[in-house]
């Protein structure tokens, strides 16, 4: 009989009671819960960083077809695919019509299916160029979503200086 009593200790010790078990899925519900609160902060970081990358490659993209263009009309460069061209002489506005990009970071030459607004300034103050007709410093301003509000757009500036030579 004393035997029989031993071995029931023994098969007694090696589980768990409800009680550490309730524990063990509190603690396991906890953590769940800490890390599922982690995934709206980490997709809109994710949306961010891609917004920003398309934004860098649309004034890259812009600044490579002005670039290319101001050698044979400095007054006109022409921005493919769309039908628009650029005068790069001084103003303070931004060029007219404003330019636009779809999610891809494309230029469409309307706001229909577009998802970042592009403004392109001039600047003749180019330290260095005497000719402000051979040299302009260009700021290229990306903003989205392009068709929100001012007051609720992302802007990024991007300033390069484009020049006849």
């Amino acid at each position: 009989m004393k035997r029989a009593t031993a071995s029931r200790r023994r098969a007694r010790t090696h589980s768990f009671s409800l009680l550490e078990v309730v524990i063990a899925l509190g603690v396991i519900a906890v953590g769940i819960v800490g890390v599922l609160a982690v995934f709206p902060t980490a997709l809109q970081t994710g949306h961010s960083a891609q917004d920003e990358t398309r934004a860098a490659h649309i004034a890259q993209s812009v600044f490579g077809s002005l670039v290319a263009g101001a050698t044979s009309r400095f007054n006109a460069v022409p921005l493919p695919p769309t039908p628009l061209s650029i005068a790069l002489t001084a103003s303070s506005s931004p060029t007219s019509p404003t330019l636009y990009a779809d999610n891809d970071g494309n230029l469409i030459p309307n706001s229909t299916n577009s998802a970042y607004a592009i403004f392109i300034y001039t600047n003749n103050a180019v330290p260095g160029f005497t000719d402000p007709a051979s040299a302009n410093l260009v700021t290229v301003r990306v903003a989205w979503p392009a068709n929100a509000p001012a007051a609720n757009q992302t802007l990024r500036d991007y300033v390069r200086i484009v020049s006849k030579y």
